[in-house]
């Protein structure tokens, strides 16, 4: 029950039908999703360790909103902690697993659903990630990943990004064929750099 709970709580509020700042009435969420308030406050919980919720005194639950200074932290936090995920994966990046990862790239690229394709542009990352074998790890990134996605998505409607990360993820499995980590970990930086400067002036903006 908490997962149903959870899962539409966190598509409403990625999809930006719950804004940031506005606040989560647990009854009035148990009465729409026909559930008790118990499932209802686990997966407000569990939103708020993900960055997405944050409670306050007297007022409860409400949609977390993102400054620009917090935005820079997130990203220069996932810089460091992608970029060592995809060294630690690094030896276990066989030609099997990079042909896959093409795979997913183009699978990708014929995607024009903005929010789908944050979806198919993550699953890309994570199946990288995953060869490191860190599962900690990679559950900090998500949450990080998760802090920012909806905002993503938000400005993916407006600007051209799609090819310019499909060309940065094609370049990235060539280095990574190749055998050459530093300038795969290069690329990721310069990846999330861009991500993060798109980031911060749509908040700036908005």
């Amino acid at each position: 029950m908490k997962e149903k709970v959870l899962k539409s709580l966190r598509e409403a509020i990625i999809r930006g039908y719950l804004t940031g700042g506005q606040q989560l009435r647990q009854d009035e969420i148990a009465l729409q999703l026909g559930v008790s308030r118990v499932p209802v406050r686990e997966a407000l919980m569990q939103l708020e360790a993900a960055g997405l919720v944050t409670f306050y005194p007297y007022k409860g639950a409400v949609v977390s909103t993102l400054s620009p200074d917090e935005a820079k932290e997130i990203f220069e936090i996932r810089s460091i902690l992608e970029t060592e995920a995809l060294r630690f994966a690094f030896p276990n990046l066989s030609d099997k697993v990079l042909d896959r990862a093409e795979q997913l790239i183009e699978e990708a690229s014929l995607e024009k659903d903005p929010f789908n394709w944050s979806d198919q542009n993550w699953k890309f990352h994570s199946f990288l990630y995953q060869y490191a074998n860190r599962p900690r790890l990679l559950a900090i990134i998500n949450s990080l990943h998760e802090s920012v996605d909806r905002y993503k998505r938000i400005y993916l409607k407006t600007l051209s990004f799609y090819s310019e990360s499909i060309k940065t993820h094609k370049q990235l499995v060539s280095r990574l064929r190749e055998k050459n980590i530093e300038e795969a970990t290069a690329l990721m930086k310069k990846h999330l750099k861009n991500a993060e400067f798109h980031i911060i002036q749509y908040l700036t903006r908005y």
